[in-house]
């Protein structure tokens, strides 16, 4: 695991600059490839070929050069057939077998792949510049090309930065996707001008010109085979991938939340490991914590098991969470237990992916059955009419209603979008409330009503644009885009901030396409989720695992604004760069702040957290008169 960057023109001081900011990626070593068409740079965090497998990586002749970061899997059974080919190996490492793939099959190199990657590799016979992302984005890849040709890109944005000459702007459409959705959707950043490249896509730079190409996307294709053929080859997949993810050159360790996914790896792990795993949990003090049933799942698998409990001032840590994730969210909090997981292990594995793959999300299965079932009951007519009474009542509600009764407004922005699946998907974002343009108004700055702001709904509508059932389209697009770009991006940005590599086994190639192979109806047969998962694992999780319900990982909205969150809103907010510049209105705000502390405010006190994080960034990044390092 480690921190690439690159540009297309020779300069080692920048290419320092660029690596010593992320440094948290890889503090074990570091290398540089310079010549006058391309730098490379790269921090190394040790995990496997600890001796041989420093960075940058050359084939015999010197000609092909790679940085990379990330993990190959099945490096060793590439390798074997690579040999067989002719390629010889001088290192254990699986970033010789990327050089030695792409010798062999060029750019289809990335389809033999089952891993997290995001690599660079320079061909000087060609002068390109090959660089590709592993296909469900777990590593991340950041580029700009500027109006001269100049190229730059990087693991994190902070080293592109570095380049002077870079713009540095913020995005109006990103900040109007974290207020409203806590994370920015697609190939957008913060700064414009800075964009990701996509997961399941390569880029080939060559005389200053990029083209970019997908070369995989996700395409359910539900069988038709018996539910034990499933139960059972899914049990097959899990176990060969919990194997492949435990191949390393250090001690790996699991992050253990209790619930059936985490507790799943952890049960296989224990059959594979000679020793018992180190297993982490964090809790933040609350009844709902899953802090008892990790320890019941540590103690029934007799593994080293630590427990972290953060209760208090959560916020006071942003600045520095928002610095490593280069943007501004709030579900940061897997930076406390990535430092306790640092100060035991490098590498851990948890659950990530297995909700969507494999049916966790039952309140928005529920959801959407609703609305079928609603479809099926309603003649077009009424639907019409029941739409168009709905539309007043939201508008009065928007202009005249008390906000308190603001919570009301999803019901009936239900009814308004009935025939909508992009807009019945956005109400089951239940971390956050996405305003409709007529409720953002209220909320919006001169400086963003301006703007030709993507409409949310935009964003989704792709994955709904097919005669599939809505609740498929709604599976597809959890794991198409919120997985991706909210929580895999949390989770690499606070693990790596300690120095830890996250590995996620749910996400493993085989895995994964063995999953799109199962029928939704299987996935979410069980009231409770995970049907199929569950009955794979039944005969080694303890029955309290099987039967636990699905929670989140969270501080509550509101519990944090009563502690922190009114203080800090009014300190920083109510007069901040935000509003002195024109893209929140203070108005908002202070209504807001005045009211009495209500639950039933959740929704906007959710919105005020999206907007101090963005606060903390603006001032961070882009206002020059506040911008400090809280490294």
């Amino acid at each position: 695991m480690c921190g690439i960057i690159g540009f297309n023109f020779e300069d080692r001081s920048l290419a320092q600059r660029m690596c010593d900011i992320m440094v948290h990626r890889g503090p074990d070593g570091e290398g540089y490839y310079l010549n006058k068409n391309i730098t490379l740079g790269h921090r190394r965090l040790s995990i496997i070929d600890l001796h041989t497998g420093d960075q940058p990586m050359y084939n015999e002749d010197g000609s092909v050069v790679i940085v990379y970061n990330g993990e190959i899997y099945n490096f060793l059974e590439l390798r074997s057939s690579l040999e067989t080919r002719g390629h010889r190996f001088t290192t254990e490492s699986d970033t010789e077998v990327i050089i030695h793939a792409y010798e062999e099959y060029g750019y289809d190199c990335v389809k033999l792949f089952n891993g997290m990657f995001a690599f660079a590799l320079y061909d000087a016979a060609k002068e390109e510049l090959f660089l590709a992302r592993d296909r469900c984005g777990v590593k991340p890849l950041h580029y700009t090309m500027l109006s001269d040709g100049t190229f730059l890109f990087g693991s994190e944005i902070k080293s592109i930065l570095q380049y002077k000459r870079v713009p540095v702007a913020m995005d109006p459409d990103s900040l109007h996707f974290i207020i409203n959705l806590r994370y920015i959707p697609g190939e957008k950043t913060m700064f414009r001008g800075i964009k990701r490249l996509l997961p399941g896509h390569s880029m080939i730079l060559h005389k200053n010109q990029l083209t970019i190409q997908k070369y995989w996307e996700p395409s359910p294709n539900p069988g038709n085979g018996s539910e034990e053929y499933y139960i059972k080859t899914l049990r097959k997949c899990l176990e060969e991938s919990v194997q492949r993810h435990l191949i390393s050159d250090v001690p790996v360790g699991i992050m253990l939340s209790g619930g059936i996914d985490s507790s799943s790896v952890v049960a296989l792990a224990c059959q594979m490991m000679d020793e018992p795993p180190k297993t982490f949990c964090m809790g933040f003090g609350h009844a709902n914590d899953e802090n008892c049933d990790a320890r019941l799942v540590a103690e029934h698998f007799g593994t080293d098991h630590h427990e972290l409990i953060v209760d208090d001032h959560l916020l006071r840590d942003y600045p520095k969470m928002i610095w490593y994730a280069d943007e501004p969210k709030r579900n940061l909090y897997p930076f406390y237990i990535s430092e306790m997981v640092g100060q035991h292990v490098k590498t851990a594995l948890g659950g990530l992916g297995a909700d969507e793959l494999f049916g966790g999300y039952i309140f928005k299965y529920d959801f959407a059955r609703g609305i079928e079932d609603i479809r099926r009951k309603t003649f077009y007519e009424t639907k019409r009419d029941i739409e168009s009474i709905a539309d007043r009542l939201i508008r009065f509600q928007i202009h005249y209603g008390n906000i308190v009764e603001d919570g009301h407004l999803d019901y009936l922005e239900m009814i308004r979008h009935i025939n909508s699946d992009a807009d019945l998907y956005l109400i089951t974002q239940t971390q956050d409330k996405v305003f409709q343009s007529d409720y953002l108004e209220k909320i919006y700055g001169e400086h963003m009503l301006v703007e030709d702001l993507t409409p949310i709904r935009e964003i989704y509508r792709p994955f709904f644009a097919n005669h599939k059932p809505f609740l498929d389209n709604l599976m597809l697009a959890d794991f198409r885009e919120k997985m991706i770009d909210d929580f895999l991006l949390v989770d690499d940005r606070m693990s790596m901030a300690h120095s830890v590599e996250s590995r996620v086994p749910f996400l493993d190639t085989n895995l994964v396409d063995f999953a799109l192979t199962i029928p939704t109806s299987l996935k979410t047969k069980d009231p409770g989720g995970k049907h199929l998962l569950k009955m794979a694992m039944k005969d080694l999780l303890p029955k309290e695992v099987l039967m636990k319900k699905k929670q989140g990982f969270a501080s509550g909205t509101y519990d944090t604004y009563l502690k922190e969150g009114r203080e800090m809103a009014e300190n920083v907010l109510c007069d901040g760069a935000l509003v002195r510049e024109g893209f929140i209105k203070k108005d908002y705000l202070e209504k807001i702040l005045r009211a009495i502390p209500n639950p039933r405010l959740d929704m906007h006190y959710g919105v005020l957290w999206n907007m101090l994080a963005c606060e903390i960034w603006y001032g961070m990044y882009i206002n020059t008169d506040q911008k400090t390092c809280v490294k």
